[in-house]
């Protein structure tokens, strides 16, 4: 171990993790000395708008940076203009018809990489221009990370899901090969598909505005097609009345059958991809899902499903703490 780092385990280093939503803002603090948790709490404020944090938010921050002098603050990504590519080049981005000037992109592994539009840097930037921001932290990474700690490795085509509380991050693998991935906002209707990503227009705040950044979805006609179909099929599959399961699916339930669906198609239909029949799934459950959700995708697939429950923040500041490890 080297000498920086054995200091800095003996003092106390602080770990933030921010998760900003439509209406609210969450922290989970830890305070970590010698390897053993000191503290741990989790505070939430409301927000006006996910476009600012409040005072109240911002002095409280502040506050917990002037305590402690080593302290590492992280963000959860969980916005729009993000994605997942199966390759790490350039040429791979262009492929999937993602313009690779736009975004910032990391590879992972050598086998695939993460990317977030330079509109989502600029807000996350913006968000803490007075606090300060060491880590971001995509939402495919925490997948990933949560993936490679099974300790029961599934053959076959296998589909893992990270259900947050207003978004759903997919990806899917065959052994250690990632063959698909997609990040949707659910918190609300809106049409996610029609994308004008890499148009010009006057300003930023009109551009945050009007584009759709879900780019894994980009394929708009084909895709459109998907959801009406997909639309189709709940209204039909909801209002049938069923022995073994009755679904009462609503609001953002049914936003994440609809889009969960849709993606699935997307893999299945999509030359893009090298797709084959999905043989198990394996659901990270950060909202508390609905049972029923859970029952209707048994129903659809029928393949095993394994749900674990997960706290977001925890796997958030795991991550942070593995990063802080890794740089020191």
């Amino acid at each position: 171990m080297g000498l920086l780092k054995t200091i800095k385990k003996r003092l106390t280093n602080q770990f933030i993790g921010v998760l900003v939503y439509e209406t609210t803002c969450i922290l989970k603090i830890r305070r970590v000395k010698n390897g053993k948790i000191l503290s741990d709490e989790e505070k939430e404020f409301v927000l006006q708008t996910k476009e600012a944090l409040t005072k109240e938010v911002t002095s409280y921050l502040l506050a917990l940076q002037e305590e402690i002098e080593q302290t590492y603050v992280s963000l959860f990504l969980n916005s729009h203009g993000q994605g997942v590519v199966p390759e790490c080049s350039k040429a791979a981005y262009e492929k999937f018809h993602i313009e690779y000037d736009n975004v910032k992109e990391i590879c992972v592994d050598n086998r695939y990489s993460v990317y977030a539009s330079n509109i989502d840097i600029k807000w996350a930037e913006k968000l803490f221009t007075d606090i300060g921001l060491d880590f971001i932290f995509s939402p495919f990474l925490m997948l990933d990370n949560l993936r490679k700690k099974e300790s029961r490795k599934r053959e076959g085509i296998v589909l893992y899901m990270l259900a947050g509380n207003n978004s759903i991050t997919i990806m899917i693998f065959e052994k250690n090969e990632l063959l698909y991935g997609t990040f949707i906002n659910i918190a609300k209707e809106e049409d996610l598909l029609a994308s004008d990503f890499g148009e010009e227009e006057d300003s930023e705040d009109e551009l945050l505005d009007e584009i759709d950044l879900d780019l894994e979805l980009e394929e708009s006609d084909e895709i459109s097609e998907i959801l009406e179909e997909v639309n189709e099929d709940l209204q039909t599959s909801i209002q049938e009345e069923d022995d073994s399961i009755k679904l009462k699916l609503f609001g953002q339930d049914l936003r994440l059958v609809k889009y969960f669906d849709a993606s699935l198609r997307e893999f299945y239909e999509n030359d893009l991809y090298r797709s084959d029949f999905v043989t198990y799934v394996k659901i990270y459950d950060g909202a508390q899902l609905n049972p029923d959700i859970v029952s209707y995708l048994k129903e659809q697939l029928l393949v095993d499903i394994d749900v674990r429950p997960v706290a977001i923040a925890d796997e958030l500041i795991a991550l942070t703490v593995q990063e802080v490890e890794n740089i020191a």
